[in-house]
């Protein structure tokens, strides 16, 4: 698309994208937050009760949160009893996290907060523009992916 009158250019398109998704992530961070927990730790307890025990590496990549973003997190989640580190029986160097019955109780209340977050927000929508957001996002992420592959 190129700048014609009363159209948006690439950037600004681009722009209103990353603006949007801020604005959602910052009002399921103020949501969340009512059960105590973020967006980060709510994706990590989520991982662990969906797929089980998991090493670090494995939360990462899962997640797409970074390592220090990880590791500050599971300790945190450590402290607060929501998490446990348990060392591997076939390997003791590794290290696996694993959910507590306390933190899948903090899951719970906030999965509950986070549904009816969501359903509210995406309410605006019809059942067909939801689908055409969702299929519009992803063919960005793929091309967006793709372009950043042959980069590398």
């Amino acid at each position: 698309m190129t700048r014609k009158t009363g159209q948006m250019d690439e950037l600004e398109v681009w722009r209103s994208i990353i603006d949007s998704w801020k604005r959602l992530q910052r009002s399921a961070e103020k949501n969340l937050s009512k059960a105590d927990i973020s967006v980060a730790d709510y994706r990590i307890l989520k991982l662990l009760r969906d797929e089980g025990s998991s090493p670090m590496n494995g939360l990462c990549r899962v997640t797409m949160l970074s390592q220090p973003t990880i590791t500050g997190t599971v300790d945190k989640l450590e402290e607060r009893g929501l998490v446990e580190r348990v060392r591997s029986r076939q390997d003791r160097r590794e290290v696996f996290i694993a959910l507590t019955s306390k933190g899948a109780e903090v899951l719970r209340r906030g999965e509950d907060m986070h549904r009816k977050f969501v359903e509210k927000s995406l309410s605006v929508l019809d059942k067909g523009q939801v689908e055409a957001v969702v299929d519009l996002l992803r063919k960005l992420a793929d091309v967006s992916d793709s372009l950043t592959a042959s980069v590398d």
